[in-house]
């Protein structure tokens, strides 16, 4: 996978996944998506709505690593969609399903606190809350 100039690779694990709540809004600025994880745990927000990530550790947190044309809508869903709800944003390494391994922005939750239950299987695609 390669990142033409103008995009940033970006891993995401939730609600900005493909065919999830946010997806809508940075699907026409994606060039490409790939199966990825990276190092780190799920958990369910305590309110039960949303994950967080939690990185370190040895599991992964299964997701998709994005190559990501930035725009105004895209900053407005990462901004007022993610970082004001107290997510990080840092650069982590990410690897692909096929071995390759990129430095990609990873929306994290910086703290051991509000956490829920951990989702089962640190993926969480076709998860619900009824389900961990």
């Amino acid at each position: 996978m390669t990142f033409p100039h103008a995009t940033v690779p970006l891993f995401v694990y939730g609600s900005l996944r493909p065919g999830m709540a946010l997806w809508g809004a940075i699907a026409p600025h994606v060039d490409e998506s790939r199966p990825a994880s990276v190092a780190g745990r799920l958990h369910w927000h305590e309110g039960g709505e949303w994950p967080l990530l939690l990185t370190g550790g040895t599991d992964r947190v299964r997701g998709e690593l994005l190559s990501l044309r930035p725009g105004d809508e895209v900053n407005r869903v990462i901004v007022d969609e993610e970082l004001l709800y107290g997510y990080d944003a840092r650069w982590l390494p990410v690897a692909t399903d096929d071995g390759e391994e990129h430095a990609a922005l990873v929306l994290v939750w910086p703290r051991e606190t509000e956490l829920g239950p951990r989702i089962a299987g640190n993926d969480f695609s076709g998860v619900t809350r009824g389900e961990d």
